[in-house]
């Protein structure tokens, strides 16, 4: 029987891979202001949140207000698809079926969630969900609240070394996951409580009988 009540998810790197269409739209972004793309690999180790930091390195100066708005109008048009990272479903099934609560808390763009929830049949798994938490330390602690949650019964599942910093803040278990946004060694680098390769492997670790 799991010792967590509660499990607070981030989405993209972590239920979903999205990676396709956010370096499509970013390196169109670059394109634009004459900056060279990135690869995927390129991406993972400059790309940091709060988002706004990355910028200010890769476009220094260029205003975060035109970047959004261009961003989200090419992240719109991209060809590239959104998919399920392996284990998702099941995992957010063991979760629901043996009583937790689940919430979401991602920097995602409200509508960008909503459309890709409803596409991969991912939206009635939540109790309640947080979207653009442009930083997640402050974003955390406001959902602990108003959730009434017990930190020492929850756990918060991320790709990224924000997330692991966001659920260390809050004084919460924090796992991080491979194969989103982070390569492995920044995720070592954050020292989280666990570090798996997929979600079937905390499936093991939190509902051992």
């Amino acid at each position: 029987m799991s010792q967590f009540r509660n499990i607070i998810f981030d989405w993209s790197g972590t239920l979903v891979d999205d990676l396709g269409p956010v370096v499509d739209a970013t390196n169109r972004v670059l394109n634009y202001y004459g900056k060279s793309p990135l690869t995927r690999d390129e991406f993972r180790i400059l790309f940091r949140l709060p988002f706004i930091d990355f910028y200010k390195e890769v476009l220094p100066g260029v205003p975060m207000s035109d970047l959004e708005e261009m961003y989200t109008d090419f992240f719109d048009e991209s060809d590239k698809s959104v998919e399920l990272l392996p284990g998702s479903v099941e995992f957010l099934d063991r979760c629901k079926g043996s009583g937790l609560r689940i919430f979401l808390l991602s920097s995602i763009k409200n509508d960008h969630f909503k459309r890709q929830s409803e596409c991969l049949k991912l939206s009635d798994y939540f109790e309640r969900v947080y979207t653009e938490a442009l930083d997640k330390r402050i974003w955390i602690k406001n959902l602990i609240s108003d959730c009434c949650i017990d930190v020492k019964e929850t756990v918060f599942v991320g790709d990224m070394k924000h997330d692991v910093d966001a659920g260390r803040s809050a004084g919460i278990f924090t796992v991080a996951v491979l194969g989103g946004y982070n390569s492995k060694q920044m995720l070592e680098d954050s020292d989280p409580d666990l570090l798996i390769d997929n979600l079937l492997q905390l499936s093991d670790y939190l509902f051992v009988k």
